[in-house]
């Protein structure tokens, strides 16, 4: 999400789908770096959703999708898929995670409309279960990426934050929809942390440097729990959100209205054509039981009005 450049805009969301069926994705580390194709198909729209921003496909084979008005869960029927809003109206939500059967979610505050400070947890294991507050982070301009770690959560306040940082919230262990602290665990200016995402122990995370670019920044969690040493892999114009898709890493290029894919190292394995969407705003694999075959699922921040397969 880049509200420094944003206006009232609608959203939409577009699939990809893999190159090869390989089971069921209930995580990207199921996929191999090569079993996702990133210009295969044409779209089609699923459903009309406006100002989309993060997207979660669960372990258990849910799909959530957030945005300016609403935490939505995406529902099939036959063919065809509608979405169920989770909140009540003008609550709007950006970043999304999962942990130990709970879904985490960034929604609206008390700061207004762009204040995604509120945490809200849901249990996975209950069908009729609906998001509920738990907790008010303090001290961040825009709360917007999320990740959940075996070491708690991680938030990036970007990008516009007044502060710029990474911040730590240590989960109870004997209750998950229980916050026990927050602290930062890094400050990043002159850089704005936007999206993020974990794989064995690092973090990715997208920067972005007023009149310098962006880069894909990879940080240790180190043992004690303190950040690595930052190192850049990628550099790139405005970026947003990214996954972890086996050995490689999927980025949505805000700026340049793609996605490309990446090793863990920064190298260009492959990407799609420049302007196939407008300001893309995070991407996640999706699967079964809600589509037949492995797809990637794109949302966007601009002039789109819903959700794509791309077949």
């Amino acid at each position: 999400m880049n509200y420094g450049l944003a206006v009232l805009i609608f959203s939409s969301v577009v699939f990809l789908t893999a190159c090869k069926n390989n089971g069921s994705p209930y995580e990207a580390g199921n996929l191999a770096a090569d079993d996702v194709c990133l210009d295969c198909g044409s779209p089609r729209k699923i459903v009309s959703l406006p100002q989309l921003e993060n997207s979660l496909f669960t372990s258990g084979g849910r799909l959530f999708v957030s945005g300016q008005f609403n935490l939505y869960e995406i529902q099939r029927d036959g063919q065809e898929y509608r979405a169920d809003a989770l909140l009540p109206d003008g609550i709007g939500c950006s970043g999304m995670s999962e942990d130990k059967g709970i879904l985490y979610a960034l929604c609206s505050g008390s700061g207004g409309p762009t204040d995604f400070s509120g945490l809200y947890t849901m249990s996975l294991d209950d069908p009729l279960a609906t998001p509920v507050f738990s907790y008010s982070l303090t001290g961040m301009t825009l709360p917007n990426g999320m990740v959940a770690t075996p070491s708690g959560l991680y938030v990036t306040d970007g990008p516009v934050a007044i502060e710029p940082k990474i911040v730590h919230l240590t989960i109870d262990p004997a209750d998950p929809t229980r916050v026990l602290a927050q602290d930062t665990w890094l400050s990043t200016l002159p850089d704005y942390p936007n999206g993020l995402a974990h794989h064995e122990g690092v973090l990715y995370v997208t920067f972005y440097r007023p009149g310098f670019g962006g880069q894909v920044t990879r940080l240790a969690i180190n043992p004690d729990g303190t950040p690595g040493e930052p190192e850049n892999i990628a550099p790139r114009g405005i970026m947003d959100d990214l996954t972890v898709v086996g050995d490689s890493l999927i980025v949505t290029d805000w700026q340049n209205g793609g996605l490309f894919q990446i090793d863990l190292a920064g190298g260009l394995r492959q990407e799609t054509a420049s302007n196939l969407f407008a300001q893309p705003s995070s991407v996640t694999i999706a699967g079964p039981p809600l589509f037949d075959e492995a797809s990637i699922l794109v949302t966007e921040r601009y002039t789109g009005d819903g959700l794509w397969v791309l077949k």
